[in-house]
């Protein structure tokens, strides 16, 4: 795949989820991939498996929600594999917060697929607003 292609296929799927799907974004990650929070604390650990992902990090995290979750991209780069998105996530949580973080993914892409995501974010508006993560 070209710089080109990985853009693209980022891009698509940080568009949906700036909708509220987040299918796309979902399957654009390898079965393998590797999701690494890049902070300390609760939210340090790394997920090694999309579905690991999913039922670790995601499905405890949508169980907080009471409205629909956004992640909007406001820059996407490209350099060969890597793709580096900033973002801002929204959402409202059921103890009624407002869970708005930003984000920076680096994401490290390989036959079409993202491989590894080393994940940014707010660790510290994480904890203090959402519940920590239990599977």
């Amino acid at each position: 795949m070209t710089q080109a292609d990985n853009k693209q296929i980022v891009a698509k799927a940080m568009q949906d989820l700036a909708a509220g799907d987040s299918r796309a974004f979902y399957e654009a990650m390898a079965e393998d991939v590797v999701w690494r929070p890049m902070v300390g604390g609760v939210w340090s650990a790394v997920h090694h498996g999309r579905e690991r992902a999913r039922d670790d990090l995601f499905a405890p995290l949508r169980r907080q929600y009471a409205s629909v979750y956004t992640n909007t991209a406001t820059n996407i780069f490209a350099e060969g594999d890597v793709v580096v998105v900033e973002a801002r996530g929204a959402v409202t949580l059921k103890s009624g917060k407002a869970y708005n973080n930003r984000y920076c993914f680096v994401i490290e892409m390989a036959d079409g697929k993202m491989r590894e995501v080393r994940e940014y974010l707010d660790s510290a508006l994480a904890e203090a607003v959402l519940e920590p993560l239990t599977s």
